[in-house]
């Protein structure tokens, strides 16, 4: 099968190309069937508009304001997991910016679920003291990238900045609570716990380009084992058959 032309991927081993794209929808080399979607081009107002009017049957929406909820949750899960688990569990990272970044289209009929790809996917390993190294790849991911599209994305589409970044922080919480409740090496157990603290409460906004912290309140509403539900709804029961979510504030 061919690929596309992925300049380079150094610095990854196979097991951890395997591993990542097997888990967290990430395509270190996608086919050349595939459609791919520089994230850049829907920072044109028109182009998102008219993506999200493609994407809205495909996700069950009729609604542009439910089609971008949900188009944004999906870039958040493409973005976040594959990075922060590099982050966290290996100490290694992607360049996140958004200028980098690729979305695949698999064009299924049904269930919209893009993967991630990178037009550069270079590892960039620790290389200096671990917690501005950490702060520096946290700014690719967030104010570099997250922040860019979901700013966009809320003045576009007319939706909730405070329901686009509570879509964000749901994959957050679910990635290292899991990883938590997981057996790991006491080092990496306490990178997590440590990498999670800093996330949620202990980052300047400034990791995220916004002017308060966007998680504080969401972290310290529920955590762990306290409440899950959410402060903002992501509309997935507005969609064909949708249903409200589990910690949805609705039901």
């Amino acid at each position: 099968m061919a690929f596309l032309n992925v300049p380079s991927a150094k610095g990854w081993t196979k097991d951890e190309q395997d591993f990542i794209s097997s888990h967290y929808r990430f395509s270190f080399r996608p086919s050349s069937e595939e459609h791919v979607i520089p994230a850049e081009d829907l920072l044109d107002g028109k182009r998102l508009l008219a993506f999200l009017d493609d994407i809205g049957p495909k996700i069950g929406s009729q609604h542009r304001k439910v089609s971008a909820s949900l188009f944004f949750k999906r870039y958040a899960f493409c973005s976040l997991t594959a990075a922060l688990y590099a982050m966290t569990m290996l100490n290694k990272s992607f360049n996140t910016s958004i200028s980098n970044v690729q979305l695949v289209d698999h064009e299924a009929k049904e269930m919209w679920l893009p993967s991630f790809t990178l037009t550069n996917a270079d590892c960039i390993a620790l290389d200096r003291n671990r917690e501005d190294w950490r702060s520096f790849v946290l700014e690719m991911i967030f104010k570099e990238n997250i922040a860019v599209m979901l700013n966009h994305v809320a003045s576009t589409a007319k939706v909730s900045k405070a329901m686009l970044w509570e879509n964000c922080w749901i994959y957050i919480r679910w990635l290292y609570e899991k990883w938590l409740s997981e057996e790991h090496p006491a080092a990496i157990k306490q990178q997590i716990i440590s990498d999670y603290q800093f996330i949620s409460l202990n980052s300047p906004p400034s990791l995220f380009g916004t002017r308060k912290h966007p998680f504080m309140r969401l972290r310290t509403a529920g955590d762990l084992n306290g409440n899950k539900i959410r402060q903002t709804c992501c509309l997935y029961y507005r969609t064909e058959g949708g249903t409200c979510c589990k910690t949805c504030p609705n039901k």
